[in-house]
């Protein structure tokens, strides 16, 4: 059997992943914990910021989770716009474009978690690029 330690994870005891217009901390993921079936991590999106580049994951699924301030998730091919605040949770099947942006004047925090495990940024060094300058997709 694999070892099975409980692993205590917080976004202060994670290294930031500072991109335009947000900060990202993956607390759970094989990189982080080993973990096998997900990624977990949070972000917080400054006021008036865009998590560009929006994308789609081909073989995954994601949960977007708002904790704090209030955001729109962009969605679909057709991009609606999906107001979330405090306990809203916006689910994403694969082949799903998503992405998030905060109109208001406080932060926005929300958890995202993946499965299958893997970070779009690991898998994709010029997304992640494309994220550091705030760039949107080429979709």
């Amino acid at each position: 059997m694999a070892d099975s330690k409980a692993v205590k994870v917080n976004p202060n005891l994670c290294e930031p992943i500072v991109l335009s217009q947000r900060v990202n901390f993956k607390m759970v993921d094989p990189t982080t914990v080993g973990s096998k079936h997900l990624t977990f991590g949070m972000v917080i999106v400054e006021p008036g910021g865009t998590c560009e580049p929006g994308h789609v994951h081909d073989d995954q699924e994601e949960i977007f989770f708002c904790l704090t301030g209030n955001g729109v998730v962009i969605a679909d091919d057709d991009q609606k716009q999906i107001p979330i605040g405090p306990k809203d949770a916006v689910f994403f099947p694969v082949g799903t474009y998503h992405s998030i942006k905060n109109p208001s004047k406080t932060p926005l925090e929300a958890l995202w978690i993946i499965s299958p495990a893997g970070w779009v940024f690991d898998r994709d060094p010029d997304m992640k690029k494309q994220a550091e300058q705030g760039l949107p997709s080429d979709r």
